[in-house]
């Protein structure tokens, strides 16, 4: 396969490309040090998901202490100054997180005596915690979150001087820091607890996938399933983006991880630049919200909701799956648009040799739905999942993890880590300023005061906060803002309450590919050569359902799987053939290009049957079965048929 093998050759050159500069080089003794110190805390997070870990504040703190040293260790103060070893303020900041960890674990029984008032030491410590986080965040994730946090700090300061409704009496810093820092609703809270329990194990799982060959296999799957079809190539990039996706927890670094290899093979096939990293952002934020592990956003949703993770795996599936669907008719129109055509079939993997080559690797992703339908825990869950793994690997020779491959496979998915909990460490200063403040309650009551207590009315002003306030931030965080935040408002007008967190999630991720700041598409033109905002045009197109369906499901439970079988599969069914109007609306073609005027008809009637009413569901049938007749009629009169 001399195509597959020359996009190959180019997409390791350039993930080895977008990672100089980010992480220093893991290599030497330095890099030895490294290694052994991330499995370590890799094996210490499997310990406790089989066996449970310690008090929550406590395990909270120790999570974050062993990856805070690594963050320093790893990431450099400068990306333009990569030095091979940490300097003097990396080691500085090593041992001040040292200090804050062990202080906090060897005085816990006194400080929990004590609570309510602090001494010095925790004051000076906390606020030690707080520059500590900033600082990991920085070399992390970068300044977008950290400035929304120090918003947040200074609201909590001087909300004396607040206008109106957003007016408090204002907290001092000797309540603001140790609030923060001894308290399990401040950096100590839901978000870090999250990354503690269910995220670092699996991106340590998604690790393990990967080097035991399942990321190769799903890659020649997805080529084998689609490449020789029209938009062949597209296709497979959605399927294998998505399947990735899931699993990062972040829109941008999937773009970078799969987008080198997908990009590329598209525009090799006449793939516009801007349309091939449109596909790629599309495709890669969508699997945000893919099931079963949705960036991890869906354990943080549990959390929250009080609810089992596993029905928030099931009311996300149809959403997601409405939301690919749209994907894939949308390239498939804009292939025939521009007369694209898939791989010739001998440069593409076989089938049935690819399938019996690697069809045990589904087995740990069902084992690991089986168990959570049987009620373990997601920790747990995944801890077996990982072992079905390592055991898979030893089915072929050139797969097998022996003891070393093990060794590394634990520090890479350590180090992998690190962004999402430094990012969820930051989410905790937010929230424990939300909390101590009430300023989710007043943002609620501002939200239905503009609305003027009308839900529908409400949607749109919840909508455009989480497109703003869900950029340049992390799934996971993004989430936990616009769970404090704007959520509440929905639940307060009516909204049923999953339906309304599913709602802020799907428009926080799709801040990631809206113009003119979306991440995922500005990643997805710097691999393609493309222009940024083109591509996110592209990219916004593609994912055009992900701005419809959370409108629908709201006032449409049937789409959340809640509801008669009748209900769920008319909604479904009228919903997919949605999908196809949307594609064809959006891309100008159905049987052949089709005139202006078809479009936004087209449109209109697609949206429509995405509502689940019957009567609806009737005049978009109408609209889009109407425009679909006028178009064979049309065809058929040219005689292009």
């Amino acid at each position: 396969m001399p195509v597959l093998r020359m996009i190959q050759k180019s997409s390791e050159d350039k993930i080895a490309e977008a990672l100089k500069g980010k992480h220093r080089s893991l290599t030497g003794i330095f890099g030895k040090m490294i290694t052994f110190i991330a499995a370590g805390i890799a094996l210490y997070h499997l310990y406790t998901a089989y066996f449970g870990p310690p008090f929550a504040v406590l395990f909270r703190n120790i999570h974050w202490m062993l990856l805070a040293v690594l963050i320093f260790l790893v990431y450099p103060i400068r990306k333009k100054r990569v030095t091979s070893r940490p300097g003097l303020f990396d080691l500085l900041c090593v041992a001040l997180s040292l200090v804050v960890g062990f202080y906090l674990w060897l005085n816990w029984s006194a400080i929990a005596a004590r609570a309510g008032a602090p001494i010095t030491a925790d004051i000076i410590l906390g606020a030690l915690l707080v520059l500590l986080v900033f600082e990991a965040a920085r070399r992390t994730v970068g300044w977008p979150i950290i400035l929304v946090s120090v918003l947040f700090l200074f609201y909590a300061y001087f909300g004396q001087a607040m206008p109106g409704m957003l007016a408090h009496r204002g907290y001092s810093i000797a309540r603001i820091f140790p609030y923060l820092y001894l308290t399990d609703a401040g950096i100590f809270g839901i978000p870090l607890g999250v990354s503690a329990r269910f995220i670092l194990l699996f991106i340590v799982f998604g690790t393990f996938l990967d080097r035991s060959g399942a990321g190769i296999f799903f890659r020649d799957l997805s080529l084998a399933l689609t490449g020789r079809f029209v938009g062949g190539p597209a296709k497979s990039a959605v399927i294998f983006s998505a399947f990735i996706g899931s699993i990062t927890g972040s829109s941008t670094a999937n773009v970078v991880t799969t987008g080198t290899f997908t990009i590329p093979l598209m525009k090799k096939l006449g793939y516009d630049p801007a349309f091939a990293a449109g596909v790629e952002a599309d495709a890669s934020t969508g699997g945000q919200i893919l099931p079963p592990v949705m960036g991890a956003a869906a354990f943080v949703m549990a959390e929250f909701l009080g609810k089992p993770y596993l029905d928030i795996m099931i009311a996300a599936a149809v959403p997601a799956f409405l939301y690919f669907a749209t994907s894939y008719f949308m390239i498939h129109f804009r292939a025939l648009r521009d007369g694209l055509v898939g791989l010739p079939r001998k440069e593409l993997p076989n089938l049935k040799t690819t399938l019996l080559g690697g069809f045990y690797y589904f087995v740990p992703l069902v084992l690991l739905v089986v168990l959570l339908f049987r009620g373990l825990s997601p920790a747990r869950s995944v801890f077996f999942a990982i072992i079905i793994t390592i055991a898979l690997s030893w089915l072929r020779r050139e797969t097998r993890m022996g003891a070393t491959d093990i060794y590394h496979a634990l520090a890479e998915g350590v180090i992998k880590a690190l962004e999402v909990a430094a990012a969820c460490a930051v989410a905790g200063i937010i929230i424990g300023m939300v909390t101590m403040t009430g300023l989710g309650l007043k943002f609620s009551t501002l939200i239905e005061q503009l609305s003027m207590g009308h839900l529908l009315l409400a949607l749109p002003l919840t909508m455009i906060a989480s497109l703003f306030l869900g950029m340049g931030v992390p799934t996971t965080a993004k989430y936990i803002i616009l769970a404090t935040l704007v959520a509440p408002a929905l639940v307060k007008l009516g909204a049923p309450l999953l339906a309304a967190h599913l709602f802020i999630l799907y428009f926080g991720t799709d801040a990631d590919i809206t113009p003119p700041v979306g991440l995922a598409a500005y990643a997805a033109a710097g691999i393609a050569g493309a222009n940024p905002l083109l591509t996110g045009y592209e990219a916004l197109k593609m994912g055009i359902t992900a701005y419809i369906v959370p409108f629908m499901f709201l006032y449409g439970p049937a789409l959340l799987l809640n509801g008669s079988l009748a209900e769920i599969l008319l909604s479904f069914a009228t919903a997919l053939f949605a999908c196809v109007g949307l594609g064809a609306a959006m891309q100008g073609y159905f049987v052949r290009s089709m005139p202006f005027w078809h479009r936004p008809f087209l449109f209109i009637g697609s949206v429509m049957l995405m509502e689940t009413s019957f009567l609806w569901d009737l005049i978009g049938l109408a609209l889009v079965g109407g425009i679909f007749l006028m178009e064979f009629i049309a065809l058929q009169s040219r005689g292009d048929h």
